[in-house]
Formats: structure tokens, C-alpha cells, sequence
């Protein structure tokens, strides 16, 4: 969906306040994420179903092994594997990564994701998601973390609180049209810390099971507070 909605648009219930408390809780962290966009990439697609410290760890492995960018092109899915295996899911992880790297070369002649700095949104996001196992919640990761793009990645996190806050009907699954929903109801200037609060919430508050509901900084505001 385009970011250049109508004016007389309708926000989600209380989303100024609800982002403001995820500040003044969290602050603005980085939760790790890189200023490269390919890196960034990376770093994204090794955090699948992976614990934070544990894929920052697999990360750092594979930086160290592959220093450069362009060496991953020429490597092999297998020895890849070997490097993240840590991580876990670390066969089809590699598979992606090494693809993706030798598509980038063919496309742009080198290992590389700057070319999207010039490139719309809608652009950048439809060329990332091209890729292999790149999904709108991560190109939109890239887009916001890497170059600064108003953007509002959805992750189970966030999709979780929004059912949890009445943003998004309970029982329903996440899909690419209801991630577009979810995004156009938080304005632009928004997003980056709306999405890194409800991550950290969602990490140590708003559990998928046994939420610390009592301790949360949004149990004021949350219709389904103490009963998810």
C-alpha cells in the first residue's frame, strides 16, 4: 500500500499514547540491527525463530567467516550451514543467503543493496521480496532500520499485541494485507518506535502464553489485559 494515504485516514485506538509508553519504558534501542541494508538483511533472516542472543551470536559467525560481501556469492549453501548452524533452520537459512547473494551480483554486479537508497518504498519492498525467503515483515526491516524509511514491519510480537489491543480481530492469522492494515493505522512518524516497543514488549510483557499482564506499561490500555 502506498505510504501517501488520505488525510481524513482513521489510526488505530490510542496509538499516540501507546507509542509514547513504549518509549518512555524502552526507549529507542537498535535491538542490534545494522545501518547496511544487505547486513541488515542478513541479520534478519538469521533472527527466524532464532533467540536474540543467539542470532546475534550466528550473525557475527558468519560476518567473520564472509567478510566480504561478495564472497558469499561464491560460497556453498553446505559451508554456510556449518557457520550458522547455531542458529538453527541453518540449511534453509543458507540456501537463502547464498541465492540472494548470487542474484545481487547478477543484478547489480557486486554483493549489494544500496542501489535501493534510490528506489520508493513500494520499489524497494517488491524488489526485496523477490528474494528468497524475504517476507514483507523483513523487507520492511531493511527499509526501516537501514535506511529510514516509515515503515511498520509486523513480526508475531506485533501482530500479537495488536490482536491483544483490539487493533486486529483475535484468531486471525497475519498476512501480507493484514500487515498493510496494521501499518497504515500508525502515521508515519510513528513506526519505527511503535514497532521496537512492542517487540521488547512482546519479548518480555505480552508473552504468547502467561502474559506478565500486571507488570505491563499498557494494561491500562489493553481491553484484553489480565484475560489473554
Amino acid at each position: 500500500m502506498s505510504e501517501n494515504v488520505a488525510d481524513n485516514r482513521h489510526f488505530h485506538p490510542q496509538v499516540e499514547r501507546i507509542t509514547s509508553i513504549l518509549v518512555r519504558k524502552f526507549g529507542r534501542p537498535t535491538l542490534g540491527n545494522k545501518k547496511n541494508p544487505f547486513n541488515e538483511l542478513l541479520y534478519v533472516l538469521l533472527s527466524s525463530k532464532t533467540p536474540p542472543n543467539r542470532y546475534q551470536e550466528v550473525y557475527r559467525a558468519l560476518r567473520c567467516a564472509y567478510k566480504r560481501a561478495d564472497s558469499l556469492a561464491d560460497a556453498s549453501a553446505e559451508d554456510v550451514a556449518k557457520v550458522i548452524s547455531h542458529g538453527g533452520l541453518q540449511n534453509r537459512k543458507a540456501r537463502a543467503i547464498v541465492s540472494i547473494a548470487q542474484q545481487l551480483r547478477q543484478e547489480f554486479g557486486r554483493v549489494t543493496l544500496a542501489p535501493l537508497a534510490k528506489m520508493t518504498n513500494e520499489e524497494a519492498e517488491d524488489f526485496l521480496t523477490s528474494l528468497p525467503e524475504v517476507s514483507k515483515k523483513t523487507a520492511r526491516c531493511v527499509l526501516m532500520y537501514a535506511l529510514d524509511r516509515s515503515v511498520f514491519p509486523v513480526d508475531t510480537h506485533c501482530f500479537r499485541i495488536a490482536q491483544r489491543l483490539g487493533w486486529m480481530a483475535e484468531g486471525t492469522y497475519l498476512t501480507d494485507r493484514r500487515a498493510d492494515e496494521l501499518q497504515d493505522g500508525v502515521p508515519a512518524s510513528l513506526r519505527r518506535d511503535l514497532h521496537v516497543g512492542m517487540v521488547l514488549l512482546g519479548r518480555y510483557y505480552c508473552l504468547p502464553k502467561n502474559p506478565h499482564c500486571r507488570e505491563c506499561p499498557l494494561l491500562e490500555l489493553c481491553p484484553t489485559g489480565g484475560v489473554s
